[in-house]
């Protein structure tokens, strides 16, 4: 088709993520025929940018840190491609996007909301509010993510759209018999996480039960310092630290319980994920939680930071058998329901085909 879309993707990170993965299901399954996609990615080579290149995407690949010129060398780019829309992930992104975009003249501003963004101080609050009057759409993956803009960043609600995280579901599988339990947790190994937590709170799973196994998939900056207080805890034999798995459903598979410990978050792929496959989820009172579980009956929802309560969860459920299997199918309906891949693109399909050339 003739006159495509041409939009593009300006993302802060070069590995995979929860917004990483949203992106690449995005592209892999919007109609081809409609849309062009661009990516320009300023933090330098990864995982992700080996995946967009592979799979013939034109990506521009900039190291803002270690290159300042990459500052000129994206406006130019941006300049020559000539776009329809610019989507921005990301704080630093979607800040450079709007003021890139606004002197380029570029047709439509989208600005990604992707969690409760804990971690913002106050000078990155004055310029989200500064630069909001740029925008021309906020896409938030959740209902939190929404309202702390509007708090914060002073946004007006009719110029924020929630579009939740979708997942296409995934069959039922055969569960893999063991001698013992997985107690599972997917994400990068960075603060948000919440790992610490995890770590603590295993010691007091591990004092009552021994043949358990807790598995965290991912990777990331704090790989070591986890390693580190695994084997001064004396627990390198009850944890298993996978790195970066191409696809999280071969674990998936293996685990009995799920675990989401984060300090913050938006709307969680991981928990998804594995409320999809039918595996009973704990997850801290952060981002969205509390709109994807009802708390006791699709899953558990605790406070942030209170790991005594991840392992009174977590023990509840070894314990008991018939309430892991029920709470799995609870939580398997939950997500085909609610956050199914279909409905995900064709409210990102209808927001690009809604734009004004």
């Amino acid at each position: 088709m003739e006159n495509k879309i041409k939009i593009g993707y300006l993302i802060g990170s070069s590995e995979i993520g929860g917004t990483e993965k949203m992106i690449l299901t995005l592209i892999r399954n919007v109609d081809k025929n409609l849309f062009d996609f661009i990516f320009f990615c300023i933090k330098g080579e990864g995982r992700f940018t080996e995946i967009l290149k592979k799979e013939n995407y034109n990506v521009y690949i900039l190291n803002f840190k270690k290159n300042p010129i990459s500052f000129i060398k994206l406006f130019l780019y941006l300049r020559k491609e000539k776009l329809d829309i610019l989507q921005s992930f990301l704080f630093v992104s979607n800040i450079i996007g709007r003021i890139y975009g606004r002197i380029l003249k570029i047709n439509f501003l989208i600005s990604s909301q992707r969690s409760t963004d804990d971690w913002r101080k106050w000078y990155h609050w004055l310029i989200e509010r500064m630069t909001k009057n740029f925008v021309d759409l906020y896409i938030s993956n959740s209902y939190s993510g929404r309202e702390v803009l509007i708090k914060k960043g002073k946004i007006k609600r009719n110029k924020i759209i929630v579009i939740p995280n979708g997942i296409e579901l995934p069959e039922r599988f055969e569960k893999i018999k063991k001698d013992y339990i997985v107690i599972g947790s997917i994400g990068n190994l960075r603060r948000a996480k919440g790992y610490f937590n995890l770590i603590k709170a295993s010691e007091i799973v591990i004092k009552k039960y021994k043949n358990v196994k807790f598995y965290i998939v991912g990777e990331g900056k704090l790989k070591e310092e986890i390693l580190k207080i695994i084997e001064k805890k004396k627990l390198k034999d009850y944890f298993v630290l996978t790195g970066y798995v191409e696809n999280v459903y071969d674990y998936l598979k293996i685990f009995d319980i799920f675990v989401l410990s984060s300090l913050w978050e938006g709307c969680p792929l991981s928990l998804l994920e594995s409320m999809g496959y039918g595996i009973p989820s704990i997850a801290t009172n952060v981002g969205d939680v509390s709109y994807i579980i009802e708390n006791g009956v699709d899953g558990f929802i605790v406070e942030k930071n209170d790991y005594r309560r991840i392992a009174e969860k977590i023990i509840l459920l070894i314990e008991d058998e018939n309430l892991r299997e029920k709470i799995g199918e609870k939580s398997r309906e939950k997500i085909k329901k609610w956050y199914s891949l279909e409905e995900m693109i064709k409210r990102y399909e209808s927001i690009y085909l809604g734009f004004k050339r």
